[in-house]
């Protein structure tokens, strides 16, 4: 079974009445040298091509942005809002474009360029799964100090919700799991009554926590993606 975070509330008294919380880590190795990162799998930025490309070197880097063809079929072909399908006649349409002694040369280009757009955006999410984990874990301590001065709350009253999809951010947007939450805000209960204030407030949290899994599953999903069009690139080429 995956191991995911998740988020467990109790009641406890010590001196009198309070309420704390508690944030379960993964059932897995913690990565010592990412203390900050919240999922299972090993914080890595950048993909590297030899786990998905079995074609020429990549060492030019650069120029496959010189190439207008090259530079928007590669931010085509990565956008996962499109099917495979509709990826590969494209790289196909633009294989068939280029005369046969420059075709191998110019695919390895919108490799590079996929690779690039991919490592790219994997590290705007995965920079904005880390601050929002952060975020969560100093919310996590403010709730516990507001919890001390209440008395014990029934949490088992305290709403609970199911994680809602969380879409890969564009690219340069801040990542934000369960942001729509934001809006609910407005909505909560007053201050003037603190035992229902903390209950709404441990409801958000819960509901955001519960969406780092989902995010954490968007750059291997990116991963997957490059992975595929790299194949579809492949397949193209004679060398």
């Amino acid at each position: 079974m995956r191991a995911s975070f998740a988020v467990r509330f109790f009641a406890t008294a010590i001196a009198g009445s309070c309420l704390a919380l508690t944030l379960t880590p993964p059932a897995t190795a913690k990565d010592a040298a990412n203390p900050d990162w919240p999922c299972v799998w090993r914080k890595t930025l950048a993909l590297d091509a030899a786990t998905i490309w079995d074609g020429p070197a990549i060492e030019d880097t650069k120029s496959w942005m010189n190439d207008d063809a090259v530079r928007k079929l590669s931010a085509y072909t990565i956008a996962r809002r499109l099917k495979l399908e509709e990826v590969e006649d494209a790289i196909k349409k633009f294989a068939e474009s280029v005369p046969e002694a420059e075709r191998d040369k110019k695919l390895t280009d919108l490799f590079a360029g996929v690779l690039s757009r991919t490592n790219d955006e994997r590290k705007i999410v995965i920079n904005g799964i880390e601050r929002f984990h952060k975020r969560q874990m100093a919310r996590a301590k403010e709730i516990e100090a507001q919890g001390v001065e209440l008395p014990p709350i029934d949490l088992m009253q305290v709403p609970q919700a199911a994680p809602e999809p969380v879409p890969a951010p564009e690219p340069g947007a801040d990542m934000g799991p369960a942001g729509k939450i934001d809006d609910v805000l407005a909505a909560a209960p007053s201050k003037d009554d603190p035992a229902e204030r903390m209950k709404w407030e441990i409801r958000v949290f819960q509901e955001r926590q519960q969406n780092i899994p989902v995010a954490c599953e968007i750059p291997q999903l990116m991963d997957e993606r490059a992975g595929a069009v790299a194949r579809a690139i492949r397949a193209l080429m004679k060398s």
